[in-house]
């Protein structure tokens, strides 16, 4: 993602995820965050961090993308993992509410806290959607 271009709406969020312990899982949820629908690689979303705590069994996946693209990607992300957390056998010292826990979205550049919200409740309407389904 190039941050070069005049006028680029970013935004980050930082996916906690109740996995830490299985790489490939947590790869997994990383790689969907990346990839289109059509499964070509996005141009404008990039995940800058993945930390994982074994201890902890969880996981903190930093996802940026522009504001028009974040939600689709977190929405990817969140769907991998829940259809790849075996929250049967998830074990690990920090309490979980679920395969994901929080999905915090904040503002990078040229954009507010009002459009993150405004992501974050779409994000979550699209989801309810799609577990309905």
């Amino acid at each position: 993602m190039s941050s070069c271009r005049v006028g680029l709406h970013l935004a980050a969020c930082l996916l906690n995820i109740s996995e830490a312990r299985k790489k490939s899982i947590v790869e997994n949820i990383a790689k969907a965050a990346l990839l289109e629908r059509n499964g070509q690689r996005h141009p404008e979303v990039s995940v800058l961090n993945v930390f994982s705590d074994p201890e902890y069994n969880r996981s903190v996946i930093t996802i940026a993308a522009s504001i028009d693209e974040l939600g689709n990607s977190v929405l990817a992300a969140c769907l991998e993992a829940f259809q790849s957390i075996d929250m049967e056998v998830q074990e690990g010292i920090h309490p979980c509410l679920g395969a994901v826990d929080l999905i915090p979205i904040y503002p990078l550049s040229g954009v507010g806290v009002e459009e993150c919200g405004a992501v974050a409740r779409i994000t979550l309407r699209l989801f309810k959607q799609a577990r309905d389904k």
